[in-house]
């Protein structure tokens, strides 16, 4: 018998690895040489008993067995490395196996026979588990997928997409509207696209937070280089700035704004006698035309101006009508001129310009000035 340096287990003397643990046997003790204690090899088979001395007070000399010394570790061959990975359970255990697991009688790595209960091959120290392992991972993919089962169905390719729509063309910025501030300085601007485009407190950005806008105030209608804006019926009206030193015609009702100061223009009809003769109570209208309202509120004037036939100035210095406290207003900013049954409004220089109400829809050029609501803006061809 071999006895195994590392697990201690007896072998037959021509098996070559421990049926143990699979290490490789000593090939001394394989052929018949067994280690002794001292590392020096001895023959096999049995070991003669060790004669110890003589001691005084026994009968006769005692046989006593030499102790037995485990031989020296002999160098471990590493096991040859399965084919399969181990952790898959063996198969089903086998009538008569030692703990019901039953092995190959037949090593598939180099052919030797071997007893079933043995776990690794007695010729090259085989893993009989492993083969084990193959076989219940083959039989467990045959019930899943028995013999004539029909091929798994293959999904039909998916149809073609239909072509997509071609993209909208992104719209063109014809034109911008810049924020001008109180001391001149530019702002945020507006994009201005071919078609209408709305301006108001629901557009936002810039408009959003001025509470003197209506939700949809005005709106700027664009074809190529032609602007055109129209008051959508917006509680505080649109201003457009006025050139210098251009007369613009004003209309019975028509409003204009310099400053902070908005004033009403009306005329001054003739008044005669009623069909029976009665004439109306009131100050002579002679020698005037009409008269400047100060606006305050939609359906409410304050102070009233009449307006001779030789015409009046208005300013914050020096005029017929002055505005010592506004301070947007020049020191002689506009001048009201009458010719005929005419009354043309003339702006005579002043620092921020003199601005007409929108009786309806007017064409815009590059530059001009608009007052919306409570801000300034100039518009800006691109």
């Amino acid at each position: 018998m071999i006895i195994c340096p590392k697990c201690g287990k007896e072998n037959q003397d021509h098996y070559k690895f421990c049926l143990g643990c699979g290490n490789e046997l000593p090939r001394e003790a394989r052929g018949g040489v067994r280690p002794t204690p001292s590392g020096a090899s001895a023959p096999a088979g049995p070991r003669p008993a060790a004669v110890t001395p003589f001691v005084s007070g026994q009968s006769s000399p005692a046989l006593v067995p030499a102790p037995f010394a485990p031989p020296a570790a002999a160098p471990v061959a590493a096991p040859v490395a399965a084919p399969v990975a181990t952790s898959a359970a063996p198969a089903g255990p086998v009538s008569g196996a030692p703990g019901g697991i039953g092995y190959p009688s037949v090593c598939p790595q180099c052919g030797s026979s071997n007893p079933r209960s043995n776990r690794f091959c007695i010729t090259c120290g085989f893993d009989m588990s492993t083969a084990v392992a193959t076989a219940s991972a083959v039989a467990t993919a045959g019930a899943a997928s028995p013999l004539g089962a029909p091929p798994p169905a293959v999904a039909a390719p998916a149809a073609p997409a239909a072509p997509a729509a071609p993209a909208a063309p992104a719209a063109i910025e014809r034109a911008r509207l810049v924020l001008v501030r109180p001391d001149g300085s530019e702002g945020p601007t507006y994009s201005l696209h071919d078609g209408e485009n709305r301006v108001g407190r629901d557009a936002g950005g810039v408009f959003g937070s001025d509470t003197y806008l209506s939700p949809h105030h005005a709106t700027f209608t664009v074809s190529g280089a032609l602007i055109n804006i129209r008051d959508e019926g917006s509680l505080n009206g649109v201003y457009v700035r006025i050139e210098r030193q251009v007369p613009v015609d004003l209309q019975h009702g028509d409003v204009f704004r310099i400053g902070q100061e908005i004033l009403r223009y009306e005329s001054l009809p003739a008044v005669t006698p009623q069909p029976d003769g009665t004439e109306r109570l009131g100050a002579s209208a002679d020698g005037l035309v009409g008269r400047v309202s100060l606006v305050t509120g939609r359906d409410s004037v304050g102070n009233a101006f009449p307006m001779p036939t030789a015409g009046i100035y208005l300013g914050r210095e020096r005029g017929d009508i002055l505005f010592p406290e506004d301070g947007y207003v020049s020191g002689l900013h506009c001048q009201l001129i009458v010719s005929g049954h005419r009354v043309s409004l003339l702006d005579v220089g002043s620092s921020n310009g003199t601005y007409v109400r929108l009786r309806g829809p007017r064409a815009l050029n590059n530059g001009d000035f608009l007052l919306l609501g409570q801000q300034l803006f100039r518009l800006q061809h691109v």
